[in-house]
């Protein structure tokens, strides 16, 4: 460690949207100690960066697409021996490779954030996925300490020789939602923009549109939901590779007029509050930080036994929980909910308990623990 009285850390990430691991940092960012850490974040342009300028915290643009990793490495690399931080903290795939390839001949601590892989994951490439596993091996050699977002992270990162069990230490996502409150006017405004109307049942999720997240079982449930209850509409929010194949599905499922596709939302309450019932369907899923934004929006829950997803649901408790990739189960879970009042009404109560449970302020503190054990 330098001979500083505060420890100096770069985060760096490749995503600079606001979405799963980034809206994970920016809530690190906002409630650090700036009085024992000196943070910085290295990212690509985007909102992420916008927002975290807000926040004063200083942050350096570097470009990470694209199929060559090296001149991020060497931009990195650049920054790190200019302003010698003590902890370099990488969040995701690509950042967790460029950026610790960057650092590993420094002298400088290395912790790494898993966002993603549990044992359900999958890349669509299996020569792809196999590639990964071992970069992640390799990089674990000179990887100071992991961070697991979820004991299921932990678990496979573990069991697959990925990272050292003494040196991975399970730390939840916390919630902090950027906007605390919505009125009555924006939840009718974002229902006129959409035409949700008074009568419609509004079924909604939010989330990538790629393979782990699997809306397609989703829209599939959701036909089968239809020929029983007409007035039901799906409400889509996010964006991703995917959407023009959901689109030609529901078209050929002949629901398409049933399903709403918002796009990225800055501020996601006003739909949240415009949901009956919020719907999980993942594959894979390393933890889940949408589930703790629709309890605090008090919307009853349906969602898969999927990767860390059972250590925030816990079934008939706070959440109903189903088999990933099953579109029949998936409905009947969704009916349950919306025939049983009371059930929804005691799933909700329940709520506030466990979003207590992942406070953000948690989260900070058992970072910053991490940052500062690494100098004992």
């Amino acid at each position: 460690m330098s001979s500083k009285s505060r420890i100096s850390v770069f985060e760096i990430i490749a995503d600079s949207s606001l979405t799963g691991a980034p809206r994970h940092l920016l809530t690190l960012m906002s409630g650090i100690d700036r009085v024992k850490f000196i943070p910085t974040v290295i990212a690509p342009p985007g909102p992420l960066l916008d927002e975290l300028k807000k926040r004063k915290v200083p942050v350096f643009q570097v470009p990470m697409s694209g199929r060559s990793y090296i001149p991020a490495v060497n931009a990195i690399k650049k920054l790190l021996k200019k302003y010698d931080p003590d902890v370099v903290h990488t969040h995701g795939q690509r950042a967790g490779l460029v950026g610790r390839l960057a650092a590993r001949d420094l002298p400088i601590k290395i912790v790494h954030t898993e966002h993603t892989y549990t044992k359900e994951f999958r890349l669509h490439n299996p020569l792809l996925h196999v590639g990964h596993l071992r970069a992640m091996k390799v990089l674990s050699q000179f990887t100071d300490h992991t961070i697991a977002v979820s004991k299921a992270v932990k678990e496979f990162l573990v069991k697959n020789g990925l990272s050292k069990e003494t040196k991975t230490s399970v730390v939840y996502n916390g919630i902090v939602p950027l906007k605390k409150k919505v009125g009555e006017n924006e939840i009718d405004a974002f229902k006129q923009e959409h035409g949700l109307t008074k009568k419609d049942i509004v079924i909604g999720t939010i989330g990538s549109f790629n393979e782990q997240k699997d809306t397609k079982t989703l829209i599939e449930a959701i036909a089968k939901m239809l020929k029983k209850s007409p007035t039901i509409k799906l409400v889509l929010v996010g964006r991703g590779h995917l959407r023009r194949r959901l689109e030609k599905q529901a078209k050929r499922l002949g629901i398409e007029e049933r399903i709403v596709f918002t796009g990225v939302l800055k501020n996601v309450l006003p739909a949240l509050k415009s949901f009956t019932l919020f719907v999980l369907p993942s594959l894979s899923e390393a933890f889940g930080i949408t589930l703790l934004e629709a309890m605090k929006a008090g919307i009853p829950i349906v969602a898969t036994k999927a990767g860390g997803i059972p250590e925030i649901i816990t079934h008939n408790h706070n959440g109903i929980l189903v088999e990933p990739k099953d579109a029949k189960g998936l409905a009947g879970a969704m009916m349950r909910l919306l025939n049983d009042k009371k059930l929804m009404k005691k799933l909700t109560q329940n709520h506030d308990k466990t979003v207590n449970q992942f406070a953000a302020d948690k989260m900070i503190r058992a970072t910053e623990k991490i940052y500062t054990q690494l100098f004992k």
